[in-house]
């Protein structure tokens, strides 16, 4: 199977965020450059925007030492990550020269979107607003931060390029959504849409978590989902949201390791 083709099975998410990259590439004036074999699928950035964005998809678990050097030569210089099956031969190789584990995840997909019930009822207190004004992303940008525990900056770096994407309300390719709760932003999440809806970067700050404010915001989305004319979508979640994807119908696909340098 072509490379390009089983990333997209086994990362739906991921292989959507690359295709909306090479949607707007123009508009941002960046190169998106790709190599790819029969066991691995190479992206990155040029100008180099982050290594969010720089990424070694191992496929399968035909992974060599002569492979390590095909992406050490692919990214030069730059910071990157290596996504790969979780597979004990691989993580040793990998530690081996150097690298180490960042997290683990697993890639989602719920493929019966228009069987699902995705209603919400809000309270008095709660609304939902779209990232339709710089006041909103500025709220968004503060939900981010503080449940993910970022910096600005770091924010601004990984993702601020997409600012005038979703702000733009004729844009359906790129939106974030925040909920308030007694006019506080206290959740946020954000959707990539191309060939698959890929759910993006669910998050609620401390204090108003256990609120159901998670499951709302998938609603919300796959909602938006509908439509939009989508029958599915997916997701990469950690293992301490599993749980709240599977309750909503998603079903895992695979479970991968993320390493560093």
């Amino acid at each position: 199977m072509p490379a390009e083709k089983k990333l997209s099975e086994l990362d739906p998410s991921r292989y959507t965020v690359y295709q909306i990259l090479e949607s707007i590439r123009d508009i941002l004036q960046i190169k998106i450059v790709r190599e790819k074999t029969d066991s691995l699928f190479l992206f990155k950035t040029e100008p180099f925007i982050d290594s969010l964005y720089n990424f070694a998809h191992i496929l399968n678990e035909d992974f060599s030492e002569d492979d390590l050097r095909l992406i050490n030569n692919f990214f030069g210089n730059h910071d990157y990550r290596i996504k790969a099956l979780e597979n004990d031969n691989i993580n040793k190789l990998l530690l081996s020269n150097g690298f180490k584990l960042k997290n683990s995840s697993y890639s989602m997909i719920l493929d019966n979107l228009s069987e699902l019930d995705c209603s919400y009822t809000l309270a008095d207190n709660v609304k939902i607003m779209c990232s339709d004004s710089v006041n909103i992303l500025k709220d968004i940008k503060a939900v981010f931060v503080d449940a993910f525990d970022y910096v600005e900056s770091d924010y601004d770096r990984k993702f601020g390029f997409l600012d005038e994407f979703r702000l733009n309300s004729k844009n359906n390719k790129i939106k974030a959504y925040v909920v308030y709760e007694n006019g506080e932003a206290v959740s946020t999440a954000s959707y990539y849409a191309h060939d698959r809806f890929s759910i993006e970067n669910v998050g609620t700050i401390k204090s108003a978590r256990g609120k159901g404010y998670a499951a709302l915001m998938l609603k919300v989305l796959l909602n938006e989902a509908k439509k939009l004319g989508y029958n599915e979508a997916c997701l990469v979640s950690s293992e301490v949201a599993l749980s709240v994807y599977k309750k909503i119908g998603f079903k895992e696909i695979i479970k991968n390791n993320t390493y560093t340098k």
